[in-house]
């Protein structure tokens, strides 16, 4: 049985390329990754690497944050572990968050500025085979560049590792939030936004509004680095089962308020 028919594939093919035509939502999906994934962990793997550990400061409230087994790395090493297993995850949280939820802004909101929906909507196709085609659509496409991403980013740690004699960072950590809370937090992103194009009256304004969902990605950030909690594979695991019911419900939601009647007000 076919996941998506070939109608459905149509559909997925138009938006893919409408969303490349479309320069704020291509240049985001190219510069959000290149950004969170390969600059900022190269600038940091060299501030690691070349920095002097007396000339920075915080460095005694940051080994606060390794965990025993990570107790016996040296100043440089520990730094680059905190980055690694701290910080990095919650950037890389971004790339499936903002790429998601920009491309479905650009196909479902896009649709309306393009004065392409009538046409949409009087295809042969349902409304449920739209709303099919695009949202698996918007999740592919964010699915390939977060993978992209990620082994952009594991290459760059990878060498990092290496020149300072640590192990490989992939620990169950990542694998949590790679196998659960990233497809998660995409099908979220997607979904969200097609509840707020449903309102949004442009492309600029759904992906305003969709600025709202990475507050969750903020506290989380913050209440790492103040000591609040550490996160680590059960949490991570624990976030995911809650996104997962939450992106159920909202699905459903999603789907029910994709109609021409609403779609079209």
């Amino acid at each position: 049985m076919k996941i998506i028919s070939m109608p459905e594939r149509a559909v997925v093919k138009k938006d893919f390329r409408e969303i490349w035509d479309s320069k704020m939502a291509r240049n985001t999906l190219l510069v959000v990754p290149l950004l969170l994934a390969v600059a900022i962990p190269v600038l940091f793997l060299v501030v690691a690497c070349n920095t002097p550990m007396d000339q920075i400061n915080g460095v005694d409230s940051m080994m606060k944050l390794l965990p025993q087994e990570a107790k016996s790395f040296s100043l440089r090493q520990s730094m680059f572990y905190i980055l690694t297993n701290t910080l990095f995850p919650m950037f890389f949280l971004m790339i499936p968050l903002m790429t998601s939820s920009v491309s479905a802004a650009s196909s479902f909101v896009g649709e309306k500025e393009r004065n392409t929906l009538e046409t949409l909507i009087l295809t042969p196709l349902s409304l449920k085979q739209i709303f099919k085609a695009k949202v698996l659509g918007c999740i592919f496409l964010s699915a390939v560049t977060t993978a992209v991403s990620f082994l952009s980013f594991a290459v760059i740690v990878s060498i990092g590792d290496i020149f300072l004699g640590m192990p490989f960072f992939l620990n169950w950590n990542w694998l949590v939030l790679l196998l659960f809370l990233t497809p998660g937090v995409t099908v979220f992103g997607v979904v969200f936004m097609v509840l707020v194009s449903a309102k949004s009256k442009s492309y600029i304004e759904s992906v305003q509004t969709s600025g709202y969902i990475v507050l969750p990605l903020v506290l989380m950030f913050v209440g790492q680095f103040t000591g609040l909690f550490t996160l680590n594979a059960v949490i991570f695991l624990l976030v995911s089962v809650v996104v997962v019911l939450i992106d159920i419900p909202v699905w459903m939601i999603a789907s029910r308020s994709f109609t021409a009647e609403k779609l079209l007000k």
